[in-house]
């Protein structure tokens, strides 16, 4: 009994222990054959993965490209800069970091906390920013103290300076961080964190002056900490942008405005079309913006009711003024509405329907014809020539000269103005054109409104005897422009009466000649307010010195030499008071200037 119940448990423990074999077997070979898989079947597909998981790319972002004047003067650089980082895991306390690195710079309560919020939310090898662009005293400082700032080290980068800071601002502009909309560009699109350019040629030309990015491939384990470097592709620095402006001039004529509230001053070279000189002001200091923090600054700017960051030269447009007189007179000549032998008696006014339009002069010219009426400026004469011509002439006339056109020199937000015309009044403000309009356009005044980079575009077509200018801010080679030939006779009698309003004495800018070498050019005053019939006659109103943004704008448009045309100018001091006493004056010095380099 007892061995037959032996026998039967000896037979049980056998067929389990037979069972949990083949269990284990099963489990062997489905684990062996999984190994299998993964080693030798599918090696190449885990090598693949295990490689993705295991190798990081790091982008190397390029250095940007220089910019040069016409003379190779570097106008914007990349300075080497160094910032202050912190690794958390390399300090045994954030807090005794920073209170040692705060003997050396500053760090308020609001900063501290900012930088001990990071740290919570990193992994602690990782590199955190707290300081970019410190000071070489405080580098000093940090470099010689080192060891005892746990954590803390000093990484190399690059900042874009503008050494002539105010001089070319609103040319440069200034970079910065891209938006949203911005991260879609085929240039930025792979380096998110790259600074941009913002305004003016830095904006126009981010394609070029990007440059390429380089590649750090690296080796990191499972948490993502860097092992070693694999492999370095170098980034490539964007490429170098030439320009055609002339730092000397466009210093000189920066330093000039500064006497001045606002204005601008444009120098075209007319045989090629190359601008030289583009200044606006008020100005500021791209610098400033740059560097952080900055937000005092940015306010003192977008404070400022003068709008500093505004290009006068392509986005402030004013009524030309008598600067207009010579689009008219040509309009005139063209259509025979005038010879250049006719005349107008100028009595200082004239009526029409139901008013009366004022000369500047208030006992009148006398008797007028097209080259006296330039040379002094009468607007009786040029009244009377604009209601026989009609404002679509003129504004014919007034296109084919460059005036109300936007222009090809990769300058952005430029202002078109107006040259109006009763179709665009009609579609503008769904009104019909009135006859007096006409005659107060006739004038460069009313509904009319240019650029001065406009004027000095207008004044390199007539000054080369109507070429078909095409400005440029890149230095270019010598080009042959087409030639409008349809107002080349026109044009030889405007030409005659700029060099007029300079060189004799009855001419408005007579006083703003030069001895050592003669120019032409047209002055121009554009009224900001109407003046009622009991002000115009009264002298203690003449003599009364009126607050400056009620006075007139000064306007002066010229070339030099008069016999062989190489340089255009424009001139516009906002609320200057006249044209001849102002803006001519400053034309003079920048002209004589040009004349002393020997360009």
């Amino acid at each position: 009994m007892f061995y037959s119940e032996q026998k039967k448990q000896i037979t049980t423990y056998n067929r389990r222990t037979f069972f949990l074999f083949l269990l284990k077997l099963s489990l062997f070979t489905a684990v062996g054959w999984r190994i299998y898989n993964i080693q030798i079947l599918d090696s190449s597909k885990y090598e693949t993965l295990s490689k993705k998981n295991q190798i990081d790319l790091e982008i190397i972002f390029p250095l940007r490209g220089k910019i040069f004047d016409r003379n190779n003067i570097l106008i914007a650089d990349n300075e080497k800069v160094y910032d202050v980082y912190l690794i958390p895991e390399n300090t045994k306390s954030i807090n005794n970091t920073l209170n040692s690195l705060s003997k050396f710079i500053d760090i308020d309560f609001a900063k501290r906390r900012k930088i001990i919020q990071l740290t919570s939310k990193v992994k602690k090898f990782e590199k955190i920013k707290i300081f970019e662009n410190i000071s070489w005293s405080n580098l000093e400082k940090i470099e010689t103290n080192k060891y005892n700032l746990e954590g803390i080290f000093i990484a190399e980068d690059h900042l874009r300076i503008y050494p002539y800071k105010e001089v070319f601002s609103h040319l440069l502009g200034y970079i910065s961080k891209p938006n949203q909309k911005e991260l879609s560009l085929p240039f930025i699109s792979k380096m998110p964190n790259l600074d941009i350019g913002k305004e003016g040629l830095e904006k126009s030309f981010n394609p070029l002056l990007v440059g390429k990015a380089g590649q750090r491939e690296i080796e990191v384990n499972s948490t993502g900490r860097v092992i070693r470097e694999i492999s370095k592709v170098d980034s490539i620095q964007g490429k170098e942008l030439h320009l055609s402006l002339d730092l000397r001039i466009q210093e000189y004529a920066v330093n000039l405005l500064q006497s001045y509230r606002a204005g601008s001053i444009n120098v075209i070279n007319i045989k090629n079309g190359e601008i030289l000189c583009m200044a606006s002001t008020p100005t500021y200091d791209p610098n400033k913006i740059i560097k952080k923090p900055n937000k005092e600054y940015w306010d003192s700017i977008l404070s400022n009711s003068l709008s500093p960051l505004t290009n006068r030269s392509l986005q402030g447009l004013y009524s030309p003024g008598s600067t207009f007189k010579m689009i008219v007179a040509i309009a005139a000549l063209k259509y025979g509405v005038i010879s250049s032998k006719s005349t107008h008696s100028c009595s200082g006014k004239i009526e029409f329907g139901d008013r009366l339009y004022h000369c500047w002069k208030t006992n009148g010219h006398g008797k007028m014809d097209v080259t006296n009426a330039i040379t002094q400026s009468c607007d009786v004469f040029f009244y009377e020539i604009s209601k026989k011509l009609g404002i679509d002439k003129i504004a014919k006339v007034a296109e084919d000269f460059g005036l109300g056109q936007i222009f090809d020199i990769s300058m952005p937000n430029q202002k078109k103005g107006i040259i109006p015309s009763k179709k665009w009044k009609k579609t503008t403000l769904g009104e019909s054109w009135y006859a007096g309009e006409t005659l107060i356009s006739g004038i460069g005044q009313g509904f009319v409104l240019t650029s001065p980079f406009q004027l000095a575009v207008m004044t390199s077509i007539i000054a080369s005897d109507g070429k078909i200018v095409e400005p440029t801010i890149l230095k270019s080679k010598n080009i042959n422009f087409k030639t409008n030939s349809k107002y080349s006779d026109e044009i030889k009698i405007i030409k005659k009466a700029m060099f007029n309003v300079v060189n004799i004495n009855k001419g408005t800018a007579f006083k703003s000649r030069l001895q050592d070498v003669k120019f032409s050019g047209k002055t121009g005053t554009s009224q900001v307010r109407s003046i009622s019939l009991s002000e115009r006659e009264s002298d203690e109103f003449r003599k009364k010195e009126q607050e400056w943004k009620n006075r007139d704008h000064a306007l002066f448009v010229g070339y030099i030499p008069y016999d062989d045309p190489q340089y255009a100018i424009s001139v516009i001091i906002e609320h200057g008071g006249s044209g001849a006493s102002t803006a001519a004056p400053i034309a003079k010095q920048v002209f004589n200037y040009i004349h002393k380099l020997n360009l």
